[in-house]
């Protein structure tokens, strides 16, 4: 027996996504530009600089680079030659859903290669390490302020005091989070190179838009190079892209009268410059 056909449903039905992450200001309204779409989580993770680091025991120079690890996640700053004090001001970003581990581990390492006997070999010496526990990770909503990086005392293996320190951030945060479209993310892990731009999708935040308000009264003692005729004059104003023109006086003299208003609409920061000019 042939099972009757269901029909589908196309009627509206109601949804509860997790707008602003449920967050509203006193007066009940939604407090970013970010509220009218569905929040997704991300685990940021700023590497700025270290300091006083160590020399490795081959060529007695250090080459750091800094390897953010979390679960089966790995996010790799670039490495500089013979620098004990270098600056990355990286930031690495973990979609929430894709993070299964309890910790993070942030490790230093100096890249190096050994060669021996000319077949060849060679691996990167740890200089320490930092682990944090996700539990203790804050929490970041805009407008909050950005949280300020710290310095950390790097770790040995065997969990004694290495020598160095490492400046970093670290925070839960969101899409609407300043980081977010320069960040090299987890989810672009297989693409390299200047690719991972473009494999990510900036923010673009909504421009603040006014009302200007142009009150074109009268002119005065206006010179013409006609002489001996009734000018018919009007003003003329510019705002970036926009030309608006008032009527032509009725006063055909050198002292018109207008008392009209001009409507612009400008966006913040006000870079263009309100040209008039009497024609």
């Amino acid at each position: 027996m042939v099972p009757p056909e269901q029909k589908e449903d196309f009627s509206l039905k109601e949804t509860s996504p997790k707008i602003g992450g449920g967050r509203v200001s006193g007066s009940g309204q939604l407090t970013s530009s970010f509220d009218l779409v569905e929040q997704m989580e991300f685990l940021y993770v700023r590497i700025v600089r270290a300091r006083d680091l160590p020399g490795n025991t081959v060529t007695n120079a250090c080459d750091p680079y800094v390897e953010v690890k979390i679960g089966n996640y790995k996010g790799t700053t670039i490495h500089f030659e013979k620098k004990p004090d270098p600056e990355w001001n990286q930031v690495f970003a973990f979609a929430k859903g894709q993070i299964q581990a309890t910790s993070v581990e942030i490790c230093l390492k100096d890249k190096i290669v050994v060669v021996n006997g000319g077949g060849g070999g060679g691996g990167d010496q740890i200089i320490g390490k930092i682990t944090i526990d996700m539990p203790d990770i804050p929490k970041r909503v805009p407008p909050d302020s950005p949280l300020a990086p710290q310095w950390y005392r790097l770790e040995a293996s065997n969990g004694t005091r290495a020598r160095g320190e490492l400046m970093f951030a670290i925070w839960w945060g969101s899409q609407a989070d300043e980081a977010f479209s320069d960040a090299w993310h987890s989810d672009a892990a297989a693409v390299s190179g200047e690719s991972i731009m473009n494999c990510r999708s900036k923010v673009y935040v909504s421009p603040k838009l006014w009302y200007v308000r142009v009150n074109v009264f009268e002119a005065q003692d206006l010179v013409t190079k006609i002489k001996n005729k009734n000018p018919e004059v009007r003003v003329k104003a510019v705002l970036g892209s926009v030309i608006l023109k008032t009527r032509i006086s009725q006063n055909k003299n050198l002292n018109p009268t207008w008392n009209e208003d001009l409507m612009f609409v400008a966006a913040e920061p006000f870079d263009d410059p309100l040209i008039l000019t009497v024609e």
